[in-house]
């Protein structure tokens, strides 16, 4: 009985781990914008789960947006980094539209379309790659505003941790 149980379970976690790997770079971007959207639209000032980030988003993407956000009077992020907004209303998560995903080098793209209020919307490019089974994503452009956050610029980072340096 005990090995039929042990057997029950071990086919559980297979398919978990299988459901996992088979989700698609749109799929995981789709559950991450719900969710984010949900929480960050949310009255309580409570910050989005860190498990649920690591769930999504690249460990380095994480790792960038941690060691910016830690510089004092930084202006590389002025906005939400995965929203480009300053606030977000739950009203406005029903205009969420999630693209199909294209290959782009290592990994996908995919574009997504977030309700910003008044019936615009905010068009945002969404890149993702593999990380161990899961599609993370690793980088978010403003498609309406032509604008990145430079999380990837080492210049702009170097810069902006002088600059908090010399103010001290």
């Amino acid at each position: 009985m005990k090995r039929i149980f042990l057997s029950f379970v071990m086919l559980l976690v297979g398919c978990s781990s299988a459901a996992n790997r088979d989700q698609s770079a749109q799929d995981a971007t789709e559950s991450f914008y719900k969710s984010y959207l949900f929480a960050f639209g949310s009255d309580e000032a409570r910050p989005y789960p860190a498990n649920e980030l690591r769930k999504y988003v690249s460990a380095d993407t994480l790792t960038r947006i941690n060691a910016i956000q830690e510089i004092s009077e930084q202006e590389l992020i002025e906005s939400d980094y995965f929203t480009y907004t300053q606030d977000y209303s739950r009203e406005w998560i029903p205009a969420l539209r999630v693209g199909n995903a294209r290959p782009f080098l290592n990994g996908e793209v995919v574009q997504v379309t977030e309700g910003a209020g008044n019936g615009r919307s905010i068009h945002l490019e969404v890149f993702l790659r593999r990380e161990g089974d899961a599609w993370k994503i690793y980088r978010v452009r403003d498609i309406t505003n032509n604008y990145e956050h430079p999380i990837f610029n080492a210049g702009a980072i170097t810069r902006a941790k002088a600059a908090a340096e010399s103010a001290l």
